[in-house]
C-alpha cells in the first residue's frame, strides 16, 4: 500500500488533475462510481460462471462471484472512495464481515425472489444488488472505513507539522 500511496504523490500534473478531479467528487458519488463498476465486475463473473457452470446452481455460482470480486473491490474502495490510510487488514476483515452479511442478505433476496416469486435469476440478482448497495455504503462508511475523529487540540498541533 506504501508504494501505491508513494506513486500517486508522484503523479504527472496531468495525472495529477484527474485524480483532484476525482477526488473532489462528493464521496457517496465515487462509492456509487466504484461500486457501479465492482457490481459489473461481480455482475459479469456471476453471468460467465453460469453461462459456464449452469445457472441451476446460482447459490454456489453467488458465492464464487462475491469472493472472485472481494479484493479488487477492497482496494477500489479503500483508495478511490475513503482514503484511508493503514489498519489494511483491520479494515479488510471488517470488510469481509460487511460482504458476508452482504452475502447472506443476497442470498435471502435470490431465495425468495427465485424461489418462492419465480423471478428470472439473472433479473432478480440485478434487484437484489440494487438493495444491497445502499446498505453497503452504510456499513462501509460507518464501520469498515471509519474514520478517527481528529479533536482540536491534535487539529492545532498538527498546524506545526
Amino acid at each position: 500500500m506504501k508504494r501505491v500511496y508513494a506513486y500517486l504523490k508522484h503523479l504527472t500534473a496531468k495525472e495529477k488533475n484527474y485524480s483532484d478531479s476525482w477526488f473532489q467528487l462528493d464521496e457517496r458519488l465515487r462509492f456509487v462510481t466504484v461500486g457501479l463498476a465492482n457490481t459489473v465486475v461481480r455482475y459479469l463473473i456471476f453471468v460467465g460462471l453460469g453461462l459456464w457452470l449452469s445457472i441451476e446452481h446460482y447459490q454456489c455460482i453467488l458465492l464464487a462471484s462475491w469472493l472472485l470480486s472481494s479484493v479488487t473491490a477492497f482496494l477500489a474502495y479503500k483508495l478511490l472512495v475513503f482514503e484511508t490510510e493503514g489498519e489494511h487488514l483491520k479494515e479488510y476483515l471488517k470488510s469481509l464481515l460487511i460482504w458476508t452479511i452482504s452475502y447472506f442478505l443476497n442470498a435471502g433476496m435470490l431465495k425468495w425472489l427465485v424461489g418462492g416469486l419465480g423471478i428470472n435469476a439473472y433479473l432478480a440478482q440485478a434487484a437484489a444488488i440494487a438493495v444491497i448497495t445502499v446498505i453497503n455504503y452504510l456499513l462501509f462508511k460507518h464501520y469498515a472505513f471509519k474514520q478517527k475523529k481528529t479533536g482540536f487540540f491534535a487539529k492545532l498541533y498538527g498546524i506545526f507539522d
